[in-house]
């Protein structure tokens, strides 16, 4: 799937459920988020019983809740009945596409693309644009990198 194809329905779900929240856009597609203690699982997403079901490690920050549960609704979305394992800050590189394409998922859902551009243009750095948006470095760049190619 490429970039293009997952700023779609991207798109579409947050036109038709008015929504850039992931803990709404989760309620909204019917998918049970269930935070708890997951050892050194970040979080998961499996498909039980014709039922979305994300975990959530409650160790994290709410920051990393927010980019995880919005990466596992990549998953419900884009790999319906797989179980992907959040495993920890490596899956924010991963090589596997499935986990890529999540990652671009929570990209584009998580960052909007002209505030990006005016961050950009006013000189800040990365980092400080990630902050802004509360996700980890990497997915500024693969956003900025979305950008770029299109």
């Amino acid at each position: 799937m490429t970039g293009d194809y997952i700023r779609k329905i991207i798109n579409k779900l947050k036109k038709k459920y008015n929504t850039s929240s992931p803990y709404e856009l989760a309620e909204c597609l019917d998918i049970t988020v269930i935070i708890q203690p997951l050892g050194s699982v970040w979080g998961m997403y499996k498909y039980i019983r014709k039922n979305k079901v994300i975990f959530i490690n409650s160790i994290l920050s709410e920051i990393e809740r927010r980019f995880v549960l919005a990466h596992e609704i990549g998953h419900a979305v884009l790999h319906p009945k797989s179980s992907c394992f959040f495993i920890n800050e490596n899956n924010y590189i991963s090589k596997i596409k499935s986990e890529y394409e999540a990652n671009v998922f929570a990209a584009e859902f998580l960052i909007d693309d002209l505030a990006v551009n005016q961050l950009e243009l006013n000189g800040f750095s990365l980092e400080q644009v990630a902050s802004s948006y509360y996700v980890p470095v990497e997915i500024i760049k693969m956003k900025f990198n979305s950008l770029n190619n299109k």
